[in-house]
């Protein structure tokens, strides 16, 4: 029926903003003295997507687990194939909580395994770092992370809405998911901690929270958006 294929094509576009925009996303980054980094990341999804996601089950392929679960998991396996990653390790901690940990030797090489060769996302040097990611590389984000490339997504994305405001992003998305979405949406944040193999000297667009700490903190509409750059540095010695 087109009434179903219509449908279909709403649910899957639906889920794609789900699963990046419904989250409160913690990532603890540990930089050691090589230039290794360990990764552990707690992901909390809000009641109101889960909700939305069983709603939307019956238009979706049969199968005992819930979409959250099955994505969450296939993310951890696509980590654990990858031979730039170490110790890759994805639980599930709560009802709608999730633990994904990992360690790299080093940045470029992963972005290379993801085939970004000359990454301008991250710079590192041995007593630094910084992130910056604007329209002009997003498409290196692209291509390490596909799922942002999947065209159920791209038109809720940065690319498709450039100049557009948080308060006609928020209309689009109340139109897509009703009254509670965006709210939800607004209140999506992700969180970076970082610490670094020496004494912070000084950072950019964080806050240094310690001897060797920084937090590094931004809406996830901002991202969705990108209408500014998201950027931040750190220096130690």
């Amino acid at each position: 029926m087109v009434y179903h294929r219509d449908m279909r094509r709403f649910t899957i576009a639906a889920i794609a903003v789900i699963m990046l925009s419904s989250c409160t996303v913690t990532e603890d980054l540990s930089i050691n003295g090589t230039g290794g980094i360990a990764s552990s990341t707690d992901i909390s999804v809000e009641k109101f997507f889960t909700d939305v996601l069983t709603d939307f089950a019956e238009f979706l392929p049969e199968d005992n687990s819930s979409i959250m679960d099955n994505a969450i998991a296939s993310f951890g396996d696509g980590l654990a194939n990858m031979a730039a990653i170490n110790d890759a390790e994805t639980v599930k901690t709560g009802e709608r909580e999730y633990h994904i940990a990992f360690s790299i030797d080093d940045i470029d090489s992963l972005m290379a395994e993801f085939g970004v060769e000359n990454q301008t996302l991250f710079e590192k040097t041995e007593s630094s770092l910084s992130f910056f990611l604007d329209m002009n590389n997003y498409g290196e984000l692209k291509q390490a992370v596909p799922f942002l490339a999947d065209p159920n997504f791209e038109v809720y994305g940065p690319e498709y809405n450039q100049g557009m405001s948080e308060a006609e992003y928020l209309e689009m998305i109340s139109f897509l998911l009703g009254e509670e979405g965006p709210d939800a949406i607004a209140n999506g944040t992700v969180t970076m901690n970082i610490t670094v193999p020496g004494t912070v000297t000084g950072a950019e667009n964080a806050e240094i929270t310690g001897d060797s700490t920084i937090t590094y903190s931004f809406p996830i509409i901002a991202f969705l958006l990108l209408n500014e750059p998201l950027s931040f540095s750190v220096e130690w010695q």
